[in-house]
């Protein structure tokens, strides 16, 4: 790759935007597999199913996500996949970021429903406090108690909601 083509803003757009149609792309697809899952009810099957909205917007989104990703491509965005995320990963702020994202999504795919949501909970906020180095030892735990607390029994009980 040329010098001047390494630092080309419109290049790395057409990353990003590929980076999230993909994204948006697979997050369709998961949206229309679990409406698919949905029970069939009434005497018109699909459409009477409690999934029919929800497939009708998975399939939008997919055709649509689908456009996103050709006209990335179509711009170059698979050439310039590799420095734009180079660029996102050298930011501290992005970086820490997306360290967040994925310890969120630990909590919601990896810890919830496989084990206790309370065990699930206080392993969250104890990475979370960790990663975000609030305090020594003690405070780390103190918070980790007192978040845990607030989330598996106060909230639940003043605005009584189930938890998982």
């Amino acid at each position: 790759m040329p010098p001047e083509s390494r630092d080309d803003p419109a290049g790395r757009e057409a990353a990003a935007e590929l980076l999230l149609g993909l994204f948006i792309t697979v997050f369709a697809l998961f949206v229309i597999e679990e409406s698919a899952r949905m029970p069939r009810l009434g005497h018109l099957g699909l459409v009477m199913s409690p999934g029919f909205v929800p497939l009708f917007t998975g399939t939008v989104l997919l055709l649509l996500s689908l456009v996103i990703d050709l006209r990335a491509f179509r711009r170059g965005g698979h050439r310039h996949l590799g420095q734009w995320l180079g660029q996102v990963l050298g930011d501290d702020e992005s970086r820490r970021f997306l360290i967040i994202v994925g310890l969120m999504s630990l909590y919601v795919v990896g810890l919830l429903g496989r084990i206790p949501f309370l065990a699930a909970t206080l392993v969250f906020h104890l990475l979370i406090f960790i990663y975000l180095k609030i305090g020594g030892p003690f405070k780390i735990g103190f918070y980790t108690a007192l978040a845990t607390f607030l989330v598996a029994y106060l909230l639940p009980g003043l605005f009584e909601m189930p938890v998982p």
